[in-house]
């Protein structure tokens, strides 16, 4: 660590601040509305009531059962200077729903709001039942007051009461979480390892030589045509049990299957599951495949089995009802429940729900007819009902349907029961690991690693999200001598033995892909059109999308995917839960070249431990830029036009990143890289949520309508932003806005400014290398061009560089 560095850090090892509760005029509602606004459109959606009380005798009751408009209650404004971290306290009576977010402004000496993320949890439930809920927040150094308030989203229905409010500043430190790992010096060759390259620009880099399809996307020849198989395109027929019967016709070492020009038809899904199937048309809108499945007339249907159909231990129920408005399904036969669905906070656009043979054979062991029941209950009252008769039989039955997930999915057989718990630390940049018992695996497996996360990695990382997966990857095993596996590549984190990371084998499909065709959906369903899962090697190319229903073109448990030439037209739904995203997730190495997106929520994104990605020469119209959850690492966006707007769902910022008080999504880990981007954006260029170390920010200009450049808080550090052009509208705003005193060691260097400062406070001891920055007035704006670096892509120079 460079000895000026050791300096800093030592002069703000911990700031003591003792906990302080604030003064909150009328925090329990005895004295009615005042010091409280409420939304002069309300509507009566939030009044004072007697009904339910946690102390005293009144509450705050927010009904919303608005079908379009929400609400909103004000608090007082409450003076408290920051820096400060405060805890925001109180107790909710939920009734019903869900949708009620509560919110903190924070206010400057001038008594206006300062630019961050205002949301900060959501109330939901139907418990009926006092509940505490907590969480905290970082105030910026410039913060003089605070506002706490309670807003319904448009379209949403909840019924809760809230009361006994209290905010209390508590003590906070600032110093790193960790050893900081990846601001290295090249000259510090001790501390360089297998997972980093050293840059054109004496910058070091993760290493993405190996990103996208290995061996780049092979051609691959014809092998069979849909025609063969009763197909015919632009007759109006279903064509989807062609293209299955197609793919199982291939030889054993697969091919494309050609599809002629014009447009076929799928009223089902296709899965795909074994390896080297290619689906190829003939071009963007030449060959188009309309995928028309939809749930029938009355809104509700089994999807399988079919009516009469034998059901045995590996057969599948599925229903499906409309999903707009759905609040539960539910699946019975006689008195026994067999399944049941409610909606939650990130359902989504969710629409089935389901049950294996097997467990409704545990109800009904001997056997013979049985009708099932279909029940689903919407918010406006009202109810749908289906019915369909079936066959228990014990020992055999229909085979699954096709897998609803995608129009077109790609599926590997996925994990198997080898598996082995890690008997050392696997390390950044180990290319072997250790194991308790390396018996069950050889040379050539597939593994995925994963360090789970316990609560001794969440309270480091002061992680907020009680589910999900962060620190994984997918990789090969070279050779095993032992319990020592030997892998092919290096591991881009830690895999520490303290949180059980283990190894586990799995099968994943091979080298499939789709070529040189439209997809469209027609029904708004939360299905999306290609989806590539436990796949190594699949592509698309030379593919458009219109109108999909949850992703476009999509990875999980990917590796060495890739997406090449692609559009994405709209999508259906654009609500919270997962949908209209075009990038990774769960996915490793995997490469999107060449894209361009309309109307999608979050474009281009990276979310849930994908790592070691690539989004390069990409235009995304009114979305904004995401590293969306998880724990993402030493990710690369390059060369990409980003049209940020508040519309579609987007957030506003150009490129946002999730914070570890976010108790959907989590944080996001180290070293993910921007590198020569345009970004045009509503609200801040970059919001970075925090506990990110080391993230790069290189040749980009980022031109904001309002706010700063670059903001980040809560333990973000060792960041470089260097060659990047800010153009700051609004004329007051920083380029760079530390917002927490725990953002430290940050390096600032050959940018060039117009209409701001580098920080609000422009004595700040938190920027290390502040030199050849340029500041030009807001005026002179039209010099702001765009940068032009020494190496246009850096992902090209690392290819360009000898291999491994």
């Amino acid at each position: 660590m460079p000895k000026l560095y050791c300096l800093l850090l030592a002069a703000m090892l911990p700031l003591a601040i003792a906990a302080q509760v604030l003064d909150f005029p009328n925090a329990g509602f005895e004295q009615g509305l005042e010091h409280w606004t409420i939304d002069e459109n309300d509507g009566g959606m939030s009044t004072i009531s007697d009904e339910q009380a946690r102390s005293g005798k009144r509450s705050l009751k927010v009904v919303d059962d608005h079908t379009a408009n929400g609400n909103w209650a004000m608090g007082p404004m409450i003076p408290c200077d920051g820096p400060a971290k405060l805890a925001i306290n109180g107790w909710h009576y939920p009734v019903s729903g869900s949708g009620l977010g509560v919110y903190l402004r924070q206010l400057d000496q001038d008594g206006q709001r300062l630019p961050g993320e205002e949301h900060i949890r959501g109330l939901s439930g139907d418990t009926k039942q006092w509940l505490p809920f907590t969480t905290t927040v970082f105030l910026d150094e410039t913060t003089r007051a605070v506002q706490l308030y309670f807003h319904s989203y448009s379209h949403a229905r909840v019924s809760v009461y809230i009361d006994d409010l209290s905010l209390e500043r508590l003590p906070y430190v600032t110093t790193p979480p960790w050893p900081p790992q990846y601001k290295i010096n090249p000259l510090e060759t001790h501390r360089l390892t297998a997972a980093d390259v050293v840059g054109p620009d004496g910058i070091v880099y993760p290493d993405w030589r190996r990103c996208g399809v290995e061996g780049g996307i092979p051609d691959i020849p014809a092998a069979a045509r849909l025609s063969d198989f009763g197909a015919k395109a632009d007759d109006d027929r279903d064509d989807s049990v062609a293209l299955a019967a197609a793919s199982a016709a291939l030889p054993a070492d697969g091919g494309a299957i050609i599809l002629d020009a014009g447009t076929y038809h799928f009223d089902r899904p296709v899965t795909i599951s074994r390896d080297g199937v290619v689906i190829r048309g003939q071009g963007m809108g030449k060959t188009k495949i309309i995928f028309r499945y939809g749930i029938g007339k009355d809104g509700i249907q089994f999807y399988s089995p079919t009516a009469n159909a034998q059901v045995g231990p590996q057969s599948r129920v599925e229903m499906h009802a409309l999903p707009t408005g759905l609040e539960t399904m539910t699946i019975r036969a006689g008195d026994k429940s067999l399944a049941r669905w409610a909606v939650s906070t990130h359902s989504g656009n969710s629409f089935a729900t389901g049950v294996g043979g097997g467990s409704i054979l545990k109800h009904f062991p001997a056997g013979g007819p049985l009708t099932l029941e279909g029940t689903a209950t919407y918010r406006d009252g009202t109810t749908r009902r289906c019915s369909l008769p079936i066959v228990l039989n014990p020992q055999e039955g229909e085979t699954p349907p096709p897998n609803i997930r995608a129009a077109i999915l790609f599926q590997g057989a996925g994990f198997t029961n080898t598996r082995s718990e890690l008997s050392a630390d696997g390390k950044r940049g180990d290319t072997s690991i250790t194991v308790n018992d390396g018996s069950g695996f050889a040379a050539g497996d597939y593994i995925i690693i994963e360090g789970p996360a316990t609560e001794r990695w969440k309270t480091l990382t002061q992680n907020a999200c009680r589910w999900g997966s962060y620190r994984k990857n997918a990789l090969r095993i070279k050779a095993v001598a032992g319990n020592t596996v030997h892998l092919e590549q290096p591991l881009r984190i830690e895999f520490p033995i303290i949180d059980g990371s283990y190894i586990r084998k799995y099968h994943p499909i091979l080298r499939g892909g789709v070529e040189a065709l439209t997809i469209e959906q027609t029904e708004n369903l939360w299905i999306s059109a290609v989806l590539f899962n436990n796949a190594w090697n699949c592509w698309a190319k030379d593919v458009e999308v219109i109108k999909c229903g949850r992703f476009p073109v999509y990875g999980s448990q990917a590796k060495f995917c890739e997406q090449r030439n692609v559009v994405f037209r709209d999508a259906w739904f654009k609500g919270g839960g997962g949908t209209a995203y075009a990038g990774w997730e769960h996915s490793w190495d995997c490469l999107i070249d060449g894209i361009e997106t309309f109307a999608f929520r979050h474009a281009p994104l990276f979310q849930w431990s994908a790592s070691g990605c690539v989004i390069r020469n990409g235009i995304f119209h009114d979305s904004d830029a995401q590293w969306h959850s998880g724990w993402t690492n030493e990710n690369l966006m390059e060369n990409c036009v980003v049209y940020s707007s508040n519309s579609n769902g987007a957030y506003g910022y150009g490129m946002w990143a999730s914070p570890p008080e976010d108790e959907a999504h989590g944080p996001n880990g180290p070293r993910n890289v921007v590198y020569n981007c345009d970004v045009f954006s509503p609200k801040a260029g970059f919001w970075l949520g925090g506990m990110n170390e080391n993230w790069l920010v290189l040749h980009n200009r980022f031109t904001v309508d309002k706010g700063p450049g670059f903001t980040t808080r809560n333990l973000s550090f060792d960041h470089i932003i260097a060659g990047n052009v800010f153009v700051l509208k609004d004329d007051r705003s920083p380029a760079i806005h530390l917002a927490t005193p725990d953002c430290l060691g940050i390096d600032f260097f050959d940018n060039r400014v117009f209409g701001g400062g580098i920080t609000l406070d422009p004595n700040s001891t938190r920027i290390l290398n502040a030199r050849n920055n340029a500041f030009f007035p807001l005026s002179d704006q039209h010099l702001a061009t765009r940068p032009q670096p020494a190496i246009p892509s850096i992902f090209d120079w690392q290819r360009q560089q000898k291999s491994e």
